[in-house]
């Protein structure tokens, strides 16, 4: 199939899913698990400096997370969008202004994403092959390739978005392991 077959089904599949974001309600008790299953990934593996992202409207929660990775003396970087569809990454202080797409993003000095343990990234749907489905501007396909060195990286979903397969593009960047309310599904060796 060709590459604009691809990216055709891959809208497809992320309307589908945004739509069906917009019909859930918040729920605290997945909140609680993903959090969990995130902090024993961290322990797990020794975590001491990560990078995150600050969960938005309908995707699924990372505060609760990000409180526990500070708590525990846990670096945490969080991206900061750029016009020209680049992030740079911040440490976190807790401050936060509004970014170029109106929510909220953490505010202060830019650092580069090097030496990390661990990089928790947002995904619409990942598949049984580790493929993660974003929502389709390539910011992280092109920011994971400029951390040094490239640490394993997760996604964070609903369960219902861990799915057979994903439409993908030879730019669409695999993940190490999902992270989902239920529980880590592990895509590689690279973590515990």
């Amino acid at each position: 199939m060709d590459e604009l077959g691809v990216a055709d089904q891959k809208q497809l599949l992320r309307a589908a899913l945004k739509a069906k974001r917009l019909a859930r309600e918040y729920n605290p008790e997945e909140a609680s698990n993903l959090n969990i299953h995130l902090a024993e990934l961290c322990l797990a593996n020794g975590v001491s400096r990560i990078a995150c992202y600050l969960a938005f409207g309908t995707e699924p929660d990372t505060e609760l997370f990000i409180d526990w990775a500070l708590d525990n003396h846990i670096e945490v970087l969080l991206p900061v969008s750029s016009r020209d569809g680049t992030l740079d990454w911040v440490a976190f202080d807790g401050t936060t202004q509004d970014g170029i797409f109106g929510f909220p993003e953490a505010s202060g000095v830019t650092v580069e994403p090097n030496n990390l343990d661990l990089v928790v990234v947002p995904a619409l749907a990942v598949d049984q092959f580790g493929m993660r489905l974003g929502k389709g501007k390539g910011f992280y396909d092109r920011a994971l390739p400029k951390f040094n060195p490239l640490p394993p990286v997760v996604a964070v979903i609903f369960d219902e978005e861990l799915l057979d397969s994903i439409p993908s593009e030879s730019h669409d960047h695999p993940i190490d392991a999902a992270i989902t309310p239920s529980g880590i599904k592990h895509f590689t060796q690279r973590l515990k």
